[in-house]
C-alpha cells in the first residue's frame, strides 16, 4: 500500500473552487449544508438538457436519445412550471430540438473523432495537510482527435450570448486542470481545450403576414431553421438565397474556440487552485461577498434573511432539499454554462 493510499482523502472539484472564490457563503450553503434549490431555473435546466443531448450525440450518434430523456422529465412538470420556463424562448423541447438540429448540420463534417466521452477524473494532488491528501475529481465532457492527430479536451458551454475569446479563457482553471488530470489518469497528451459554445436561445422562425407573405422583421435565425421554415410553409428557397447564403457559412448560434495549453500557466493555476482548496477546507466562518450579482444567486433570499436575523427554518423547508454532493456530474451552468439569459 502506498503512502498516499494510507492518507485520508479530501475530494474537491473545479465547481467547489469557483464557488468559494465567488462567495464563501454561497459555497457553504451548497457544499457544506448541501442545500439544493427545488425550483428549476431555465439556464440550469437548459444547460443540463443540452449537455445530455450532446453526450448521446457523441456516444450513440443520436442526440434524440438524451433529448427524449428530458422531454419525459418536462412532461412531468406542473403547468405553472412549464409556463415559467417557456416565458422567454417558448417551450423547451422545441427550443432544444431546433438548437440540436442546427448543431448537427453545421458540424456534420468537423473532422472530430471522439476518443473519450463523459469519463470520470480522480487524481491525487501534491497537497497534503494534517495527514489528508487533496484529490481532484471531475468529469470530462469529451476528448476528440482532430485532423492532425492531436487530442483536445472539449468543454461544452451554453450561453444566451456567446462571449468573445478573452484572457479569462486562456487562464480558465478548467483549461489547465482537466487536461492535467487527464494526462495523469489516462496517459494521453492533451494539446489544449476547445470551448464548444452553444447559444441557449434557439434560432427563431420568421412570422407570416395575413396576406401569406413572410414578415420583413429581422429574425435571429440560422440556415437549417430558415430553410426548414421555407419548405414547411410552401416557399421556394431559391427565392431567399440572399438570406440563406451567409447563414450557410457560419452559425450565429455556435462557436468553437481552441486554446492550446501552456505548461508554466498550468503549474501556476494548479498552485492557486490547491491554495484555494486548502483555505476552503480550513475556513470556519464563511463570509458573504456582497455584490450586484447577489440577486442572481440561488441562496439570495435565504442569505438575506439570515443576515437580518430571521428564522429561516420554513424557508429552508419550502425552497430547498438537502442532498449529497455530486463531484462528477455537470448538472448546471456552473459548470459550463455561462448563461444568465439577461
Amino acid at each position: 500500500m502506498t503512502q498516499a493510499a494510507e492518507l485520508e482523502r479530501i475530494t474537491f472539484n473545479q465547481s467547489r473552487i469557483k464557488a468559494f472564490n465567488r462567495c464563501p457563503k454561497s459555497y457553504e450553503y451548497k457544499y457544506i449544508q448541501l442545500l439544493n434549490p427545488k425550483k428549476k431555473v431555465r439556464p440550469l435546466f437548459m444547460g443540463s438538457w443540452l449537455h445530455r443531448a450532446l453526450e448521446t450525440h457523441y456516444t450513440q450518434g443520436d442526440w434524440k436519445v438524451g433529448h427524449q430523456e428530458y422531454v419525459t422529465e418536462w412532461d412531468k412538470l406542473f403547468t405553472e412550471e412549464k409556463e415559467e420556463l417557456s416565458k422567454k424562448f417558448g417551450p423547451m423541447p422545441d427550443a432544444v430540438e431546433r438548437i440540436m438540429r442546427s448543431y448537427v448540420w453545421y458540424y456534420r463534417d468537423d473532422g472530430w473523432k471522439p476518443y473519450m466521452v463523459e469519463q470520470i477524473l480522480e487524481v491525487e494532488t501534491p497537497l497534503v495537510v494534517d495527514g489528508k491528501i487533496f484529490v481532484f475529481k471531475g468529469r470530462l465532457d469529451l476528448v476528440v482527435e482532430d485532423e492532425s492527430g492531436l487530442y483536445w479536451l472539449v468543454d461544452h458551454k451554453s450561453a444566451s450570448i456567446i462571449p468573445q475569446p478573452t484572457s479569462y479563457h486562456a487562464m480558465d482553471p478548467q483549461l489547465m486542470l482537466y487536461p492535467w488530470a487527464a494526462e495523469i489518469q489516462y496517459g494521453i497528451e492533451i494539446t489544449g481545450v476547445i470551448y464548444n459554445y452553444v447559444r441557449s436561445k434557439p434560432p427563431s422562425v420568421p412570422g407570416i403576414n395575413k396576406d401569406g407573405s413572410i414578415s420583413r422583421r429581422k429574425v435571429d435565425t440560422d440556415y437549417p431553421t430558415l430553410l426548414r421554415f421555407l419548405k414547411q410553409n410552401g416557399f421556394e428557397p431559391s427565392d431567399y438565397i440572399d438570406a440563406l447564403r451567409p447563414l450557410a457559412k457560419r452559425s450565429p448560434f455556435l462557436r468553437r474556440y481552441r486554446l492550446p495549453r501552456e505548461s508554466h500557466v498550468t503549474k501556476e493555476v494548479l498552485l492557486d487552485t490547491l491554495s484555494t482548496a486548502k483555505r476552503a477546507q480550513e475556513t470556519k466562518r464563511f463570509t458573504r461577498s456582497i455584490t450586484r450579482e447577489c440577486s442572481q444567486c440561488s441562496y439570495h433570499d435565504l442569505c438575506r434573511a439570515e443576515l437580518n436575523g430571521f428564522d429561516t427554518s420554513k424557508m429552508r423547508e419550502s425552497n430547498y432539499i438537502v442532498g449529497e454532493e455530486d463531484y462528477v456530474s455537470k448538472p448546471d451552468a456552473e459548470v459550463d454554462i455561462e448563461d444568465d439569459e439577461g
